[in-house]
């Protein structure tokens, strides 16, 4: 079976025969060729490979910030990119949370304005929201902060407020894209055990590229891509 299925686990996300194509200065670049893969509730899944092999790619197709070129992704049995760009949209900020590397967070904000930004967009009510945000960045250690610009947090700190943002809306599911790869080795470390914590308390389907090799050995399984395609699936 695709994926090596972890029997007690239902599949969240399902790939078959996804493929990416680019063209750069008249010339096709086939990114991702025929990507197969099961991703199941509530699993913690390492992307691995080589830089340019495909894996931010894929991980932006997940997140549906990108469309693919052909084959099918299938989340809970759905095809969501039968979905017009307003509604996959709506789908994307109700269902997933991305935390990047370069975390992107509004420096002239505060820690809380930046976690409450998501909500404000969704048009929740502001208190409610507020009041999610403050509990979020409680979870995460940062309830000293609230009110500090994130222009003036460590690194570590501000992928911190990062990963709330990405989960104040109580997404599905997890989408980090090299989170630990500007932080020095403590801070990474501080990361990691946030995000498998969160996964625990959270019931979080997360997907992580990384290189840091210690962060993929500690999450539940790992896929190797190279050359566009899934080599290696490692872990039950």
């Amino acid at each position: 079976m695709v994926g090596g299925r972890p029997e007690e686990k239902p599949v969240k996300i399902r790939l078959r025969g996804l493929t990416k194509t680019f063209k750069h200065n008249g010339i096709q670049v086939d990114v991702l060729q025929g990507v197969d893969l099961d991703i199941f509730r509530g699993e913690t899944l390492a992307i691995v490979g080589a830089s340019g092999v495909g894996k931010s790619t894929l991980l932006h197709i997940l997140g549906t910030l990108e469309r693919p070129s052909g084959g099918e992704m299938l989340w809970e049995g759905e095809e969501v990119f039968t979905l017009d760009d307003r509604r996959l949209a709506a789908f994307r900020n109700r269902k997933v949370g991305f935390v990047f590397q370069f975390h992107h967070l509004l420096p002239e904000f505060n820690a809380l304005e930046n976690v409450m930004i998501p909500g404000l967009i969704a048009r929740e009510p502001f208190a409610a929201v507020r009041q999610r945000a403050e509990a979020i960045l409680t979870s995460v250690g940062l309830e000293h902060r609230l009110t500090h610009r994130v222009s003036t947090l460590s690194g570590g700190e501000q992928q911190r407020v990062a990963v709330a943002r990405a989960l104040v809306l109580d997404p599905d599911v997890l989408l980090a894209d090299e989170p630990t790869g500007n932080l020095d080795p403590k801070s990474g470390s501080r990361l990691q055990e946030l995000l498998l914590q969160l996964n625990r308390e959270r019931g979080l389907t997360s997907v992580i590229v990384t290189h840091n090799m210690e962060l993929a050995q500690a999450l539940d399984r790992r896929v190797t891509l190279v050359d566009g395609k899934v080599v290696f699936l490692q872990g039950e």
